[in-house]
Order: structure tokens, then C-alpha cells, then sequence
């Protein structure tokens, strides 16, 4: 028989109360001095510009910033600069102060080693950040990622490395280059390097072999010869164990910087097809820039679909100046492409337009077999390209962006058609979730800056694509394209244009896309509550206190808060001025759904969360990670209280998805007396050693509540991790108990 232990649940889904903040926010993550802290990769590039737009200075650098977490920040740099001659490899320190708001947004003042004055935005809970601004000599761009704890003791295997730069003629500038490639280390000091560079319609492939080293604090330097007995200086700044790096490359005739991340790390082995498969968010930038000065650019954002054959289409809104201006365009190319094993392939358009590109495939994912990111350059007709895309979400909503969203781009001053500079941009938007939008930002060109407030609407399709329209004081408008991407979320492209200005960049979540603090209960995942189950959130202002039901159904409001999830009331267990726990409605369809919490006249920003169609189980858990399971005997598992071989034992869990009811499930109610089993194929292991289920569904007069009835298999004495998994999908990996 079935057993149930409804007395269980008054403790499953509560957590102590917080202090009551000014107004309710679904994963809001204020930011301060603290929030940069440690050491951190950068690459910084600057440059100095007439207003003809020939660059007479440039300055290119790779190394580490460290911030002691209060006021104090300190950049170690290897410099490249091209002024009145060349100097390849100088070290440089410069140091000084900096702060940080709480919307993300601060400031650098270096002080010693130069003179120079940063905005600094931070972004990925201060994994991450990105500065703009000037000194005496340079107009500056730059990005970092935190370091990890411990650095690669050698390199391996292939690496993918996009970057940018100049052609040079000793210190003039004569042209721009785009370059994307791959790095082969042997991990034992020896390096095979193989790049496309485009310069203007003049596509170059360059293979050079040589040695590379690394020490301690994740530098790394190498120094290459390809077959014409150029010499080519590398040095890279280290920022992920994978690795990924940023990196700056020198010779005598050009000049570049990019990042560089692990192609086949994931599975050690060769690419094919099918690694580039499904939709991908594109961005793609192109330009003519005979002796150095732009003369036509586009830029595009959107997606580039594969079908994981040979067959490719790019779906862009894109926007040229090339005699006159055209924002806003719609384009679609199509043709077909090919991968090498060594994740190095090429891309054939010739359907919307004539064009060829060097493509590289990245960060494979060792279970779908799917890179997650790709590069390419390549030229037209008219155009020299760079761009690449990363895979997009399952789904997008416009509550998909919500909250606080650093960003920084580059781009170009207008006059009519003609190009008068080049404009550095680092700001901050605010998504409410529901369509509206604030933006403030810093626009750097040459050393002088200027600031911008604005306010609009935005919109997000169902295929993570979008639009931007913003209004500023002045009553300057600007409209922008959007493609939303990475698993979480968390990142999109834009290009942005006014008559006066067009560029393109990247946003990013300042902590964590709101949608990710929307959980299952038992797992504390995010996009893991099918319809019926139990979620919790997470955020600020939530209520105005701790409150819980007294009877049962369960209310839709407590105390002053209340929860909708696309618009349809959420049933209460449990409310705090940080966590609130409730039921998904039982008639919520699989997809994209929007969360907003009210507490009293106040409202929420709106967050996205994926509903399943499947189980997704999250096991409930107490303690250190022990699973909230009752024994045979009807004690709670413990270490004190270990079950035996043989016993049958209940784990209780949520996010169990669709069941052949015995009776109605009613939002709110306890479910039906009888057995109501879930309707996905499941399974449970201790162990990983499978255990017979006598029954996995839902717990008869419990609310969103399911249990797996098993016995438990020949095991030894001790702790062992359990398992859940339906419909394919697993569960979290808490502990029982076992003594024989």
C-alpha cells in the first residue's frame, strides 16, 4: 500500500525572513565595491583617431586586473602600441581606485603609471566586467573575466581564437584586419597555429608551428613562424580552466586582439557537420576600410540556423551606411557549409547574397555533441566580415529580459553617409520584464565623452529575437535589433542606430537572469517545475514579512503578496521577504511563462521561466544534502536512522510532471485519494545500482507533492547518493543512509 506523510510539508518549503527592502524584485543583486574582487583577465585596446577617421595611435594589451574588493585596483599589462614607431611586449602597471553602484555601474581612476579615467561596468555577479574611456594619448575599450582559482598547468588539444587589428607598414596603419582560427597545443611546449585574416576583400591563410609556455599566474606566451618565415608573437591572458583566453598577436606587419576558448576539450574528439546544429544567435559586422578609414560598414544581429548536415540560413535585421544610410533591413542568406576535424570548416552563401567564410566551431558539449559557439570571417562583394553566434534559449519571452543589464559596444559616429569616428559605449539598460526599458551610457570618441539617459519599449519573440526603440532627453531615438542567447539566458547582441551614431555589442545580466531564480523546490533549478508542481522564488521585497496558510485550499495571497504566472493566480505555501514557495497551476502549458510577484500596490519586474513538458525531479532535501526520505519503519533517514537492503522506503520529491490521476487535480487542493502515477518512463538508483519502484507519482492529499515508493538495492554500509529520473530527465544527487 501506499504510503503518505502530509506532515512533512509544513517544513519542506521555508527559510527565515530578511529585512524588508523598498520595492518587490524577482533576482535582484544590488552591486557594490565588493562585488569585483580578485584577479582578472583584460585585454584593454586603444586608439586615437583624426576626424577623417584616419587612426594615427593604437594600443593593444593583454594581462590581469586585480581589485582588493574595497577601492583600490591595480592593471598588469603586456602592451603593443603603434604611434610614432612600433613597441612590441612592454610591461606596464597601471593602478588607482575605483567604485561601484548599485545598478553595476562605477568608475576607474588610474593614478599611477598614467592618468587615465574608466567607466566600469560589472556584470555575471562580478565574474566579469567591461571598461570605456581616455587618457592624454587613447580613447579605451575593454573586457575581463575572472580568473580560475587554480591555473591549467599546460595547454592541450585545439583552440578557437577570434580578434581584430591593423595591417602596418611600420607605425602607419594601412588597413583593418579581421582574423579567426585555431591553436593546437601539444602540451608539451609545442604549438601549431592556423588562421583566416580578411583585409578589405583580401582573405589571407596563415599556418605557422611553433612553441609556446605558461606559468603560474595564467599567462602564457608563444611565438610562432608560418611558411614565408614571419614571426608572430602571442601573448594570452588565461580566464576559465577549459582554457579560455584573451589574447594579443604581433609582427612586423599587423596587430591584433581577440579571445580564444577550447574547441574540443568537451569530448577529445574531431568536428564534423553535425557539431553546428540548430539555431544560433548571429551577429555579423562588415566593412570597407581602404588605407585604414571605413568607408561602408553593416552591422546585423539575428540567427544563423544549421540543419547538422551541410545546409545553413542567416536570418539578420541589418543596417548599412554605403553611400546613404539603411537601418532596420531585413535579410535572409542561405547556402551551404562543412567542418574539418579540426572544427575549421567553410561557409558558401549564395542564395540573398554572394559570400564566403572561414567558420570555426567551439565549445562542444559533450553530451549533445553540439557547439555552442561558432566565429567566422569572410567577404563579399562589398564587405569584409566578422561575426559569430552562440545557441539561443529554448524559448524567449519579452520577461526574458528583466532587471539590470550592463552592456558595452562600439561603434560609429554619422554624417549622412560619411563616417566621422569611432565611439566607444558603456551603459547600463533596466528591463522591467513586461516591455519597458531604461538606459543610461557613457559614449567615448577619441577623449571626449558624453552621457545618456533614455527610455522606450522593447519586445522579445518566442525565437529570442527583438526590438529596441529609445528616446533620450534631447529627443534623439534610437532603434535596435536584439537576439537573446546562452542556455541561462543571460546574454544578448543589439545593434542600435540614430541618423548621428550606429553600433553594435553585447548585454549582459548584471547577476543572473531572473528567470534562473525561479526553481524547482526540491532541486533549486531553475526550469524545472512542470505544471502542478511546487517553485520558489527568490528576490527582494517579496512581503512584508514570514507568512504561511492555515488551511487548505491554499490561498492565492498572503499577508500582501500575491503571485501570477501568465497572469493566472499561483497558490501560497509560504511567503518571506525573500523567498516565496508555490504551486505552478495545474493548467499551464509547456513553454515560456512569465512570474511577476505583488506585495501590496507594488509590483515585481517580470521574469521568464521554461514550464516542462516532462517530469524534471528535484528531490527534497534537509540538512547537509540529505534526502527527505522515510524509512521502513517510519523514521526519517538519517545517518543515526540508516535503512537496510531490502527495506522499502518513500523519497518525497517535486516537479514529477503529468500523471494518470486517480480523480481531478485541482490547483490548490491535495491531490486525489488513490494512486496517481507519473505517465514518464522511471526509474530510481542508489548508487548508481537500479532499485525496484513499487510506485512514483503523486502524494494523495498532498499539493504538488510526488514520492517514489523502492526498495533498496545491495549496497554497502554507508552514504550513497540517490536518483530520480523521468522521462530522461535526472534529479538532484542527495544522500541516504544504508547500514547492512
Amino acid at each position: 500500500m501506499m504510503r503518505r506523510y502530509t506532515t512533512l510539508l509544513p517544513i519542506l518549503f521555508c527559510l527565515p525572513a530578511a529585512p524588508v527592502l523598498a520595492q518587490p524584485a524577482i533576482g535582484s543583486s544590488p552591486c557594490n565595491s565588493s562585488t569585483l574582487n580578485g584577479t582578472y583577465q583584460l585585454v584593454l585596446n586603444g586608439r586615437q583617431q583624426t576626424a577623417t577617421g584616419i587612426t594615427t595611435k593604437l594600443f593593444q594589451a593583454v594581462g590581469t586586473a586585480t581589485f582588493d574588493g574595497l577601492s583600490k585596483v591595480t592593471f598588469t599589462m603586456t602592451a603593443n602600441t603603434v604611434t610614432t614607431s612600433q613597441s612590441f611586449g612592454s610591461p606596464l602597471v597601471y593602478s588607482g581606485s575605483y567604485s561601484l553602484q548599485s545598478n553595476c555601474l562605477g568608475a576607474i581612476s588610474i593614478t599611477s603609471g598614467d592618468a587615465a579615467t574608466f567607466t566600469l561596468e560589472s556584470y555575471y555577479q562580478g565574474k566579469s566586467f567591461a571598461v570605456t574611456g581616455s587618457d592624454a594619448n587613447y580613447a579605451y575599450n575593454g573586457t575581463a573575466n575572472a580568473q580560475p582559482a587554480s591555473c591549467p598547468t599546460t595547454l592541450s588539444g585545439v583552440h578557437e581564437f577570434s580578434a581584430n587589428g591593423s595591417s602596418l607598414s611600420g607605425p602607419s596603419l594601412t588597413a583593418v584586419l579581421d582574423v579567426a582560427g585555431v591553436l593546437q597545443f601539444d602540451g608539451q611546449g609545442n604549438v601549431t597555429a592556423q588562421w583566416t585574416q580578411v583585409s578589405n576583400l583580401t582573405t589571407t591563410t596563415i599556418n605557422a608551428t611553433g612553441t609556446y609556455s605558461l606559468n603560474s599566474t595564467c599567462l602564457a606566451s608563444a611565438t610562432v613562424t608560418d611558411t614565408s618565415n614571419n614571426k608572430y608573437a602571442f601573448s594570452l591572458s588565461i580566464y576559465s580552466t577549459a582554457p579560455d583566453f584573451a589574447l594579443t598577436v604581433t609582427s612586423p606587419q599587423l596587430l591584433f586582439s581577440g579571445y580564444g576558448s577550447a574547441a574540443q576539450a568537451a569530448t577529445g574528439t574531431g568536428c564534423a557537420a553535425l557539431q553546428l546544429s540548430g539555431p544560433y544567435e548571429f551577429s555579423l559586422s562588415g566593412r570597407l576600410a581602404p588605407g585604414g578609414i571605413a568607408t561602408k560598414i553593416l552591422s546585423a544581429v539575428g540567427a544563423a540556423t544549421f540543419d547538422g548536415q551541410s545546409k545553413v540560413t542567416f536570418t539578420l535585421t541589418s543596417s548599412t551606411v554605403n553611400g546613404s544610410q539603411a537601418f532596420g533591413t531585413q535579410v535572409v542568406y542561405s547556402g551551404t557549409y562543412s567542418l574539418a576535424s579540426n572544427c575549421q570548416g567553410s561557409i558558401n552563401i549564395t542564395s540573398g547574397d554572394t559570400a564566403t567564410f572561414a567558420v570555426v566551431a567551439y565549445s562542444i558539449d559533450a553530451t549533445t555533441q553540439q557547439a555552442r559557439a561558432f566565429t567566422l570571417v569572410g567577404t563579399d562583394a562589398t564587405y569584409a566580415y566578422s561575426g559569430g553566434g552562440n545557441v539561443q534559449p529554448s524559448a524567449c519571452a519579452a520577461s526574458t529580459l528583466s532587471g539590470t543589464w550592463p552592456f558595452s559596444a562600439v561603434g560609429n559616429a554619422l554624417s549622412g553617409s560619411s563616417i566621422t569616428g569611432v565611439v566607444d559605449i558603456t551603459g547600463v539598460m533596466q528591463f522591467d520584464g513586461q516591455g519597458n526599458v531604461t538606459g543610461n551610457w557613457t559614449q567615448a570618441s577619441n577623449t571626449a565623452t558624453a552621457s545618456v539617459s533614455a527610455t522606450g519599449t522593447y519586445s522579445v519573440t518566442a525565437a529570442c529575437l527583438g526590438t529596441l526603440t529609445l528616446t533620450d532627453a534631447a529627443g534623439t531615438k534610437y532603434a535596435g535589433s536584439v537576439s537573446v542567447f546562452g542556455a541561462a539566458s543571460q546574454t544578448f547582441q543589439w545593434v542600435t542606430t540614430d541618423p548621428q551614431l550606429i553600433f553594435s555589442g553585447a548585454g549582459r545580466v548584471a547577476s543572473v537572469n531572473p528567470g534562473q531564480v525561479v526553481e524547482n523546490a526540491g532541486s533549486f533549478l531553475p526550469d524545472k517545475t512542470p505544471a502542478g508542481s511546487v517553485f520558489a522564488i527568490f528576490g527582494v521585497n517579496l512581503a512584508t514579512g514570514e507568512g504561511q496558510p492555515t488551511k487548505v485550499p491554499l490561498p492565492t495571497t498572503l499577508l500582501t503578496t500575491t503571485v501570477t504566472v501568465n497572469g493566472e493566480p499561483a497558490p501560497l505555501f509560504y511567503v518571506s521577504p525573500t523567498q516565496i514557495n508555490a504551486q505552478m497551476p495545474e493548467d499551464i502549458k509547456p513553454g515560456v511563462a512569465t512570474v511577476i510577484v505583488k506585495n501590496g500596490s507594488s509590483t515585481s519586474n517580470a521574469a521568464a521561466v521554461i514550464i516542462p513538458a516532462t517530469g524534471t525531479p528535484g528531490i527534497v532535501v534537509y540538512g547537509n544534502n540529505r534526502a527527505v526520505v522515510v524509512n521502513q519503519d517510519g523514521s526519517v533517514n538519517s545517518p543515526t536512522s540508516p535503512a537496510k537492503v531490502g527495506d522499502v522506503l518513500v523519497a518525497y520529491f517535486t516537479g514529477g510532471g503529468p500523471v494518470n490521476a486517480a480523480g481531478p487535480l485541482v490547483t490548490g487542493a491535495g491531490a486525489p485519494d488513490g494512486l496517481s502515477p507519473v505517465s514518464g518512463a522511471n526509474t530510481v538508483k542508489v548508487s548508481g545500482v537500479d532499485a525496484t519502484v513499487n510506485y512514483m507519482g503523486l502524494t494523495s492529499g498532498s499539493i504538488g507533492l510526488y514520492q517514489a515508493n523502492f526498495v533498496v538495492p545491495k549496497v554497502a554500509a554507508g552514504d550513497h547518493p540517490l536518483l530520480i529520473t523521468i522521462s530522461g530527465q535526472n534529479s538532484n544527487n542527495p544522500l541516504i543512509a544504508v547500514s547492512n
